[in-house]
This record gives structure tokens, C-alpha cells and sequence, in this order.
């Protein structure tokens, strides 16, 4: 253990506690963030535990609720190379789901997102759900559908000219327009 004397007052303090000061004061940032949610994702990390009643420390808590706050934010997760897209109140429930189990020991978060993949929707490379994708097609159909009826509505000259069966504007005088 790395002490130190303060220069002012001359008392001695351990290295880390200044990181567990650090990691009690991101756990805090963490949960602000969470709002409401912080209990139940508090309660998630503690699946994490080895045993049941065991310890997890600090800095792994810590990295752990980082991770389902990057969640609870973009409400968007990959599970076996697909991306998928959900909300806030289904991650909610997620995660009361994984509490009530009473899982311990899990590894990673690949028990949750199997839990949220239920109702969540499939995302593409492109960011988009398939529902959002179809939109998106049917608006480009119709788009192409209005281009190419306005392009039917104004023809060139010279298409205008080879339609009448004229070769210049001087062969038509004399005939009648149809």
C-alpha cells in the first residue's frame, strides 16, 4: 500500500482510498443518470456475485452499471452479431426479470439481452428496424413513381418533333396540331 503525507496538515492517506473516493464518485454519476431505474439496476449487478451473499467489488460494480447505463441510454444492444432496438420500460422489466430469477454468478450480460431480445426489434447495419426499412422503401417507390409521371408530362423538343412526324419546326406550318 502507497501512502501519502499531506503537505498541510501532514496526516497520511492511502492511495486507494483516493479510488474507491473516485469509484464511489462515478457510482453516483451512474445513478443520477439511471434515475428511477438505479434500484432494480443496482439489484442486476448484484447477479453478478459468485454466491449468493458474496462480494463484488467496487470497480467491477461500477464497470458493470456502466454498461447498462450505455444500455439505458441508446436502448439499442447486439446479442450474436445482430443489433436490436428497445425502450427504457422494457429494459426495466428486463432486468426485474433477471432479479426475480434469483440468477447468481452470471459472466457477462448475455442473460439480459436474451431476456430483452423477446420483445425488442431486430436493428439493421444501417440503424433502422424493418418496419422503418419498409417505410423507407415505400417512400422511395412512391418518390420514383411521382418522378417518372412528371417526366412522362414534359418530353424535348426533339421527342415533341419525332412524335408529330416532323422534321423542323418549318415543316409545320401549313399543318394542323393534333
Amino acid at each position: 500500500m502507497s501512502k501519502l503525507t499531506c503537505p498541510y496538515c501532514n496526516r497520511t492517506f492511502d492511495l486507494d482510498m483516493v479510488e474507491m473516493a473516485e469509484l464511489f464518485h462515478e457510482r453516483a454519476e451512474l445513478a443520477a443518470r439511471l434515475g428511477p431505474a438505479w434500484v432494480i439496476a443496482n439489484e442486476y449487478v448484484d447477479c453478478f456475485r459468485q454466491t449468493p451473499g458474496g462480494k463484488i467489488t467496487l470497480k467491477r460494480r461500477v464497470a458493470l452499471l456502466t454498461e447498462v447505463v450505455k444500455l439505458w441510454e441508446k436502448c439499442e444492444f447486439e446479442y450474436d452479431q445482430k443489433r436490436y432496438r428497445t425502450d427504457p420500460a422494457r429494459i426495466r422489466a428486463g432486468l426485474n426479470t433477471v432479479c426475480t430469477l434469483g440468477k447468481t454468478a452470471l459472466q457477462n450480460h448475455n442473460y439480459l439481452k436474451k431476456v430483452l431480445m423477446g420483445e425488442a426489434e431486430r436493428v439493421s447495419a444501417e440503424g433502422m428496424t424493418a418496419k422503418e426499412e419498409k417505410t423507407r422503401e415505400e417512400s422511395r417507390q412512391r418518390n420514383l413513381m411521382k418522378r417518372h409521371e412528371e417526366a412522362e408530362g414534359t418530353m424535348s423538343a426533339e421527342e415533341w418533333k419525332r412524335r408529330q412526324g416532323i422534321e423542323s419546326l418549318a415543316g409545320m406550318v401549313g399543318k394542323k396540331m393534333e
